[in-house]
């Protein structure tokens, strides 16, 4: 009975440094900071930096990061400093952290678009971010400003001419015209925004594409973007904006 009793200590003790470990993991993880933009030469864009992380910020240069709350801060030299005091105090933010890690993992484009493939790093072409021009080709779920004027982007159908919109209940519908050598059409004025609706994409001859509308009072401001497309679940636009910054910051370094 007694060595039974011992055994039943020793697995629990087990589990406790497990759970302790698995936490411990954790908390490193969501205290690291994600580098966007850089014009410091030792700090690389879209590198993750531990709380243990030394960084170095020469007078003259600087950089924007992705803080563990989810949101973006400049930082400007002279700096000299552990993550830990950059991150002290901020409460972690897992949906953006979880977002950021997998399109610097695998490169993102987790939403479907015809032909996409994953691949192992980051695409190197800029992406466009916008809070108007809607993709026709992917079922996305986007942010937008109350009373905003919207484009559809036709993106690689470049014979498409026209395109309908057809809101989930069917109660409207309009339609849209691509003019010779142009990328984007006007959303039909007859189909209204409305927030957390799902809008049918109708292109001849073209998969159906589902936007579903997140209608913002007024945009948030350039710090808290990131955090605002998380909680409202537009993917697409979070992405699109990741790698812009990235690779525009890529393009001055080299």
């Amino acid at each position: 009975m007694k060595r039974r009793s011992t055994i039943f200590r020793i697995f629990g003790l087990t589990a406790v440094l497990i759970a302790a470990s698995a936490g411990l993991a954790q908390a490193q993880t969501q205290s690291q900071v994600y580098v966007l933009e850089s014009s410091a030469p030792s700090v690389k864009v879209g590198r993750a930096y531990g709380s243990s992380d030394k960084i170095d910020i020469p007078a003259g240069t600087s950089i924007r990061i992705v803080m563990p709350s989810g949101k973006t801060q400049t930082i400007r030299g002279p700096y000299s400093g552990l993550v830990a005091d950059l991150a002290k105090g901020e409460k972690p933010n897992a949906g953006v952290i979880a977002w950021l890690k997998n399109l610097l993992q695998t490169g993102g484009s987790t939403e479907k678009t015809p032909g996409a493939a994953r691949s192992a790093r980051p695409p190197e072409i800029a992406a466009s971010f916008s809070w108007t021009v809607v993709p026709a080709t992917v079922d996305s779920t986007f942010c937008v400003e109350k009373g905003a004027k919207l484009q559809l982007d036709r993106g690689a159908w470049t014979n498409a001419g026209r395109i309908a919109i057809v809101d989930a209940a069917g109660s409207q519908q309009g339609e849209a015209t691509w003019t010779a050598g142009s990328k984007t059409a006007a959303w039909p004025t007859n189909v209204a925004l409305r927030t957390d609706t799902t809008y049918s994409l109708l292109v001849p001859e073209r998969p159906q594409r589902r936007v579903t509308l997140r209608v913002l009072d007024s945009l948030p401001g350039d710090d808290d973007v990131l955090t605002a497309l998380e909680a409202r679940g537009c993917r697409h636009q979070f992405e699109a904006l990741v790698k812009e910054k990235m690779a525009a910051a890529k393009s001055k370094d080299s």
